[in-house]
C-alpha cells in the first residue's frame, strides 16, 4: 500500500508512554490507530444504515431497541456509541 507522509500533533503524554513502552515506530503504529479508528467509524455507519433501513422499511425504531442494537454493537467491537447511531 502506498504511504503518505503528513504531520500530526500528538499528545505529550500518549507519545512519551509509547516511546516508554519500546514502541519504535512510531508511524507504523499511528497508522494502525488510523486504521483501527476509520474501520470503527465504518462500522458505526453502517449500523447507522441499517437502523435507517429498519425505519424505511417496518417505522421508527423506538429508544430500546435502538439502545439494544447500540449495546450489541458496542459488546461486539469493544467501543461505545451511544444513540448517536440513530
Amino acid at each position: 500500500m502506498a504511504k503518505r507522509k503528513i504531520t500530526v500533533t500528538i499528545d505529550e503524554e500518549v507519545l512519551a508512554k509509547a516511546r516508554e513502552l519500546g514502541d519504535a515506530h512510531l508511524s507504523a503504529v499511528v497508522n494502525a490507530a488510523l486504521a483501527e479508528h476509520v474501520d470503527r467509524m465504518a462500522r458505526r455507519d453502517a449500523l447507522r444504515d441499517l437502523l435507517h433501513g429498519w425505519e424505511q422499511a417496518v417505522g421508527p425504531v423506538g429508544d430500546d431497541d435502538a439502545r439494544d442494537a447500540a449495546a450489541a454493537f458496542d459488546e461486539l467491537e469493544g467501543i461505545g456509541f451511544g444513540r448517536e447511531i440513530a
